[in-house]
């Protein structure tokens, strides 16, 4: 990953993908990119229904990592995850993880990146 997308590039990268748009919605800072709240994103991470992880399978060669996240390609991960309202915002013609799950993920995370984007959250959050 060394190259980080901008949301015209993340865009690219879904239309590129061989996947129903309803089998699938975009997580952690794919969701922040595509709602303008962050600059870029390192890879594309998604979560995906059992019809979406099998649509994924036959057309490219999964590898699934010890975490249970399978690697789709080279800018696109994916884990296999329960579609139900609460987790997803429609945005624009795309499912986002909503923005309140990703809050809650944010606030019990270590990692000091995940933690420099809560202001960034809250902000977004509040202006809505």
């Amino acid at each position: 990953m060394e190259k980080r997308m901008n949301k015209e590039e993340l865009i690219e990268v879904l239309k590129s993908l061989k996947i129903d748009k309803n089998e699938f919605w975009i997580l952690s800072s794919g969701a922040l990119v595509m709602r303008e709240i962050y600059p870029d994103a390192g890879d594309l991470d998604i979560a995906v229904t059992e019809r979406g992880l099998q649509e994924l399978k036959d057309n490219y060669n999964l590898k699934q990592k010890e975490n249970g996240w399978y690697i789709v390609n080279d800018k696109v991960e994916c884990v296999l995850d329960t579609k139900e309202d609460w987790k997803i915002e429609k945005y624009g013609e795309y499912n986002l993880q909503s923005i309140e799950k990703y809050y809650e993920f944010l606030k019990n995370s270590n990692r000091e990146k995940d933690k420099a984007r809560i202001p960034l959250v809250e902000e977004y959050m509040k202006n809505r």
